[in-house]
């Protein structure tokens, strides 16, 4: 029995000194404690608790965000297509200029909506989202559902009725990956 047991151990190492970052469980970490953190595979840390801004009322998510980030939130998830990015920028920079918080203390999510997914637009719409926030840069940009509907306008994502596009999504991951300097 105890040969048994030393050949699983064996098996066991084996396993654990081939396992890849798919396999390898994730951290532990304690998600109320203040400051918990994931480390990315870029060796940079992301909030685990984000504030999100989706169907926040006009007038009032500027606001939300400012209480946010009075509360503590680091981590801020945003998008074009939530029709709020402008309202979302200007409680940054009002917080930026009262002193509530630094951008290098913020980690904000952007994500790439199905009608910029084109290869040419998708720089265009995350330069469109920066400048809407008057931010210099996202810390993560995400593609925001993985199916490509053709593009409508920087100004006017579609939504609801619209038709599908024809640019392989692996095209706009590659459009997308230039982006990071």
């Amino acid at each position: 029995i105890p040969h048994k047991a030393q050949a699983t151990t064996n098996h066991q190492s084996n396993i654990h000194a081939t396992m890849t970052s798919y396999t390898t469980p994730a951290p532990k970490f304690d998600p109320s404690a203040s400051g918990a953190v994931y480390k990315l595979a870029s060796g940079h840390d992301m909030p685990i608790v984000a504030y999100g801004t989706f169907r926040s009322d006009n007038n009032e998510v500027g606001g939300a965000v400012i209480e946010a980030i009075k509360a503590g939130y680091k981590h801020f998830d945003l998008a074009h297509v939530y029709g709020n990015e402008k309202e979302i920028g200007a409680a940054f920079k009002k917080a930026f200029d009262e002193g509530l918080v630094k951008r290098s203390e913020l980690f904000i999510t952007g994500k790439l909506w199905n009608s910029d997914h084109d290869v040419d637009i998708v720089p265009k719409a995350c330069d469109h989202s920066l400048n809407n926030l008057g931010l210099e840069y996202f810390d993560l940009y995400l593609i925001h559902f993985p199916v490509a509907w053709k593009h409508t306008g920087l100004d006017t994502p579609s939504w609801g009725k619209s038709e599908l596009g024809d640019t392989p999504l692996i095209d706009t991951w590659r459009a997308m990956e230039k982006l990071v300097d």
